[in-house]
């Protein structure tokens, strides 16, 4: 079965047959086809806004019984103008190719998919938990007991860096210190060997560059060295097995032996 969506034109051929068929004043004698047609146009009439879409037989069984009218009634008349009317009937709004012109084939809109209960279900759920992880996110600078390991670490953390930066401060304030008296020591001396001042500060300054590298190399050497002290006492020890249990008395048992 084919359907046409429901047009103004339709709508008036199936009001002409509607008013042919109650005030026509030649007696037809109808079938039970024909009798049921003019019932489904009436039924279709009824509706306020009219049918989405007419069934393609319907159209064309509407279109015969037009034609049956209007042959009657020109058998009837008799004279030669109504004659010459119903010549031009293959060029009225009768025929099935003018009532259907401007319509096209109904395709029915797909019915919405119905959601399971118990998928609603899972999406309020996963909403939740979205909302909930959202809500923690933005509490979480304002809350102690969300954040406070991160804070203790971030201070942990600082409060290192400026002991390492101390330290290194330390270090170099003493090499240049090591370095100031060793170059007053090697100009004072050095007068008792010669009474040249450009000499006696070459000698200092080259004195205080000698010590300056010495410190700054054994410095950075001890420096380098306590670095890499924490990094060996974490090496992962193996794991043992389950099943073997370590105490102390078994340490003490084997040391003594």
């Amino acid at each position: 079965m084919v359907n046409l969506q429901w047009t103004p034109r339709l709508e008036k051929a199936f009001k002409k047959l509607q008013t042919k068929s109650q005030s026509s004043s030649v007696a037809l004698s109808l079938n039970p086809v024909e009798t049921r047609t003019l019932k489904e146009v009436e039924s279709i009439l009824e509706k306020p806004n009219g049918p989405e879409c007419v069934d393609v037989d319907l159209i064309k069984r509407v279109s015969a019984l037009l034609l049956k009218y209007s042959t009657s009634a020109s058998d009837s008349g008799g004279d030669e103008l109504s004659k010459e009317s119903i010549d031009s009937n293959d060029m009225s709004e009768d025929w099935v190719h003018v009532m259907v012109k401007g319509s096209s084939v109904y395709v029915p809109k797909p019915a919405p998919k119905e959601r399971s209960p118990e998928l609603d279900r899972i999406m309020e759920g996963i909403k939740a938990q979205i909302a909930e992880k959202e809500y923690q996110r933005m509490i979480s600078s304002i809350d102690p007991s969300a954040n406070g390991n991160l804070i203790a670490s971030g201070i942990k953390q600082d409060l290192k860096e400026m002991k390492d930066i101390k330290a290194h401060m330390i270090g170099i304030v003493n090499v240049l210190y090591t370095g100031a008296a060793v170059f007053t020591a090697v100009f004072m001396i050095s007068a008792h060997f010669t009474d040249d001042l450009g000499m006696r500060v070459l000698l200092a300054f080259l004195a205080f560059v000698f010590i300056v590298s010495c410190e700054a190399y054994l410095y950075s050497r001890h420096t380098s060295e306590v670095t890499a002290a924490p990094r060996k006492k974490k090496e992962i020890m193996p794991k043992l097995p389950d099943d073997v249990v370590v105490t102390t008395k078994s340490f003490i048992k084997e040391k003594r032996s």
